[in-house]
């Protein structure tokens, strides 16, 4: 039998389609590897700049838009979170990119003294460690603690507190989040001039107080009668701009928040235009975590996020990379129990609540990917956290790619 050969011109065409397929079914394959996936394996439409992934926020343009006009109006951002938050390198960063970009509102909501192990970018504290009582959510039990969890009392008759700035001499309004069960007052001296603010009564409730217009360094001074008890500061420019508020709990898991009486409340008393939720990490090293009810758990702080500031968008920050075991034999080995777990549960409350979502560690090269990062100076000895240099990178890239996501 003689081979039938086909003309050049057929050959070159057959091949030509052959390739045609080759490279959509190619694209096609790359393409769903890059879309999140449904919970059943169905695809879904959802928008992606590398590895933050827009899961329909219905508030994204419209922070756009706030952005976009940024000169004309303040914005502002809230940051809770865990040890990755309280140190404010990853937030500082964040905070100093916003701020270059469309203003600086200020440095936003601080404890109301020094807490160990905790540190701000912007502000640092000097007082008579003797003169308050400092209580953190960390170590207590107790359920009344304000937004951010920390509170402070004074020890003695009287209390002060000097709040500093790295940009010594700038204008600020200054508003304290107190409780009292009487009349109080707070005197505030700054540039040579005092002022007097009215602390009411607040029922048992956390309240901020007006707020009042004062340079940095600041003296504020208390009583302690009334049981009077200071939850926080919220410093904010006179001007418009982007103000980032970091409020980071050593060893936090999002069950914290639960220690926090009326968190929600006091949150919208804070207008936020977007609230990054930061946890994850010391979930993922906790072996007995029940999955399911760390999902119901986040999707009811989403629940109460929207029920009191409906117009800010919400964004999920997966945890980074960690090594629980660093002497193991294999990476799968090596990392937190649930880590994997963690990530999952929350890229899929992200996709069923409708918020951003960004995947840290994938980030950061995915599983193991810690060992780099602190062969070339970018993580810690520890294997969970990371450096300042580590911190200001990732921030960096959650910095591009939200403009990215906003189209700014």
């Amino acid at each position: 039998m003689k081979m039938k050969h086909l003309s050049p011109n057929r050959s070159f065409l057959i091949r030509s389609g052959v390739f045609v397929v080759l490279f959509s079914l190619l694209v096609s394959c790359h393409n769903d590897r890059n879309r999140p996936a449904k919970e059943g394996g169905e695809q879904e439409n959802a928008a992606i700049a590398h590895q933050l992934t827009d899961f329909d926020e219905p508030n994204l343009r419209a922070l756009a838009e706030k952005l976009r006009s940024a000169s004309q109006q303040s914005i502002h951002i809230v940051q809770l979170g865990d040890s990755h938050t309280a140190a404010d390198f990853f937030t500082g960063a964040l905070r100093q990119q916003l701020q270059r970009r469309f203003g600086d509102g200020g440095p936003g909501f601080i404890s109301p003294v020094a807490v160990p192990g905790q540190r701000y970018a912007e502000i640092s504290f000097a007082a008579d460690k003797r003169a308050w009582q400092l209580i953190s959510s960390r170590k207590e039990k107790r359920t009344d603690f304000p937004l951010g969890g920390m509170m402070a009392q004074p020890a003695g008759e009287q209390a002060s507190v000097i709040l500093n700035s790295r940009r010594a001499g700038d204008s600020y309004l200054v508003q304290a989040l107190y409780r009292s069960s009487g009349q109080s007052t707070l005197a505030l001296q700054s540039a040579g001039q005092q002022r007097t603010l009215p602390l009411p009564a607040t029922d048992g409730n956390w309240r901020f107080s007006s707020a009042a217009p004062a340079a940095l360094p600041l003296n504020a001074s208390v009583n302690q009668g009334a049981s009077l008890q200071l939850g926080g500061w919220l410093i904010a420019r006179d001007r418009p701009g982007v103000m980032l508020s970091a409020l980071g709990i050593n060893g936090a898991t999002i069950n914290m928040l639960d220690k926090w009486q009326d968190w929600p409340e006091t949150l919208a008393q804070m207008k936020p235009d977007m609230v990054i939720l930061s946890y994850g990490t010391n979930e993922a090293f906790n072996a007995s975590l029940d999955a399911a009810q760390y999902r119901q758990n986040l999707e009811s702080k989403i629940a109460a996020l929207r029920r009191v500031a409906p117009q800010a968008v919400v964004l999920l920050l997966g945890p980074g990379d960690s090594i629980k075991r660093a002497d193991a034999g294999s990476c799968q080995q090596m990392q937190p129990p649930l880590l994997n777990t963690v990530i999952q549960v929350q890229q899929a409350v992200a996709r069923q609540q409708h918020t951003l979502f960004w995947n840290w560690r994938d980030y950061m090269g995915g599983e193991c990917a810690i060992q780099r990062w602190a062969s070339e100076g970018l993580a810690r000895p520890d294997m969970v956290h990371l450096s300042q240099a580590g911190y200001e990178q990732s921030a960096q890239a959650l910095y591009q790619q939200l403009m990215q996501i906003l189209a700014l």
